[in-house]
């Protein structure tokens, strides 16, 4: 469907070490159009740096790469950027594959089970149907085209303020949030031992001064944000996919969706890389949404750093002809404050909507944490305002609770998904074998373009367990 040419990361133009990045330090640089991928973790914390747009849209064309077959998280080198199929940042974990409801060990890397299967499948067994089960691509097709053959479970309806935005048809935008495979080993398998996917291994780190929260510097995370495409929406400068979500009466429902909004977050700098891209028609697209109502439309982001413009442009057109020419950076983070130690700001307008003028990726993310029972976390949204600039964690835990022990979770806010480990008494059933029931807007006749097959591969991977 596409030139196999199209380009893979670029390198960046590299500069002398610099031990202090500001938010607009950005250089501008020239992109080519190589054909063999890169994965920018492998530069040094320097030549990252130096050039944070270019590193931003380096790691946009890394986790937008086409997964390889059968290996989540894994890029395939013999495709080509915009390649249709899974991406490999869609492949990685969903938070809700990783803190299992009733605390327990997550199935193994390879074991796709995000979706809640037995709602979906609208079964009476107990326990559910294997949450393993995936609907065929021929049922798949009824909601396609897609440029993604992978079937996401968007856990999350709210913004982190608990607040929401919706498109034209006001349909709320929805959300998942997803880890590559270091971060998965880090909380299932540390060093230390503690089971950090359930409230007690976090609560035992807690009680381990020795211990302190430390993700493997090769460590990504990613944020992603969609609207519901309805039949009749035009879809060709979206990257699309099926959803599967709850509806305001908690109802499972599927879809096809568009990707509006993508963080991305590194290990490879002590205080994790910030950046955050949007699909360009965002301002005019997505709206505020009240008790129901849709509002105003959202409007441009005012954190967008007019810097990063001509680098956008590059990569732009050097991606011309795949979805993601759509998608604009608008800015990046590495510091808490700048030269003149004003705090740095980041948001995207899809996620950080209602907050953006106080929005700092690096700020909220430093309050993730771990502490006593009755109050497990510290609030990022502190008497109606956010934190900004740089973090004193033991003071501001000082402040919100005072007396009471907090550690940090080294930036992972998404541990804070944790839940308790369930204890039982009833005796398990044997497991019971249903077939999907799909609910949602379907296109018959399909438009124009390649929909999901049967012979293009679909995301269902090994399914052992760990021991």
């Amino acid at each position: 469907m596409r030139s196999p040419h199209l380009l893979a990361a670029c390198t960046a133009v590299l500069a002398s070490a610099l031990s202090f990045c500001t938010a607009d330090s950005y250089g501008q640089t020239a992109v080519s159009k190589p054909t063999q991928l890169s994965d920018p973790r492998k530069a040094t914390a320097a030549q990252l740096l130096s050039d944070p747009a270019t590193t931003a849209w380096q790691f946009f064309v890394f986790v937008n790469w086409p997964e390889l077959s059968g290996n989540r998280g894994v890029p395939d080198p013999n495709r080509a950027i915009g390649d249709p199929g899974a991406t490999v940042w869609e492949s990685f974990k969903n938070e809700s594959e990783i803190y299992l409801l009733d605390g327990s060990r997550p199935p193994a890397w390879e074991v796709e089970n995000e979706i809640p299967m037995a709602s979906l499948h609208k079964t009476t067994s107990r326990p559910p149907a294997p949450r393993s089960a995936r609907p065929t691509a021929k049922q798949l097709a009824d909601y396609g085209p897609v440029d993604s053959n992978w079937l996401h479970f968007l856990a999350e309806p709210i913004m982190v303020d608990g607040q929401q935005i919706c498109d034209a048809d006001s349909n709320v935008v929805e959300y998942d949030v997803r880890s590559n495979r270091p971060y998965f080993d880090y909380v299932v398998n540390n060093p230390a031992g503690y089971p950090l996917y359930n409230l007690q291994g976090q609560a035992a780190a807690l009680a381990d001064s020795n211990f302190t929260f430390n993700f493997p510097a090769d460590t990504l995370e990613v944020k992603a944000s969609w609207r519901i495409l309805e039949p009749g929406v035009d879809p060709s400068r979206y990257w699309t996919a099926i959803g599967v979500y709850y509806d305001d009466k908690h109802n499972l429902k599927i879809a096809r969706i568009g990707l509006t909004g993508l963080h991305i977050i590194s290990k490879k700098l002590p205080n994790w890389l910030w950046i955050t891209f949007e699909q360009i028609d965002n301002p005019t697209t997505t709206y505020k949404y009240f008790l129901g109502q849709k509002g105003a439309a959202i409007g441009a982001n005012i954190n967008y750093n007019p810097a990063v413009a001509p680098i956008n442009q590059l990569w732009q057109q050097a991606l011309a002809g795949t979805k993601w020419q759509y998608y604009a950076l608008m800015n990046t983070q590495t510091q808490f404050v700048n030269q003149s130690q004003q705090p740095t700001l980041l948001g995207n307008t899809q996620m950080e909507t209602y907050f953006q003028p106080g929005s700092s990726c690096i700020s909220c993310h430093a309050l993730s944490s771990i502490g006593p029972k009755q109050n497990p976390r510290l609030d990022f949204l502190y008497n109606h305002s956010t934190y900004t600039g740089i973090i004193n964690f033991q003071s501001i835990a000082a402040q919100q609770y005072p007396g009471q022990t907090f550690k940090d979770m080294d930036f992972a806010w998404s541990l804070r998904n944790a839940h308790n480990v369930a204890i039982s008494t009833k005796k398990k059933k044997p497991r019971t074998k249903t077939v999907a029931v799909l609910e949602g807007p379907r296109l018959n006749p399909a438009p124009p373009g390649k929909p999901i097959s049967d012979d293009m591969p679909d995301n269902k991977h090994n399914n052992k367990s760990d021991k």
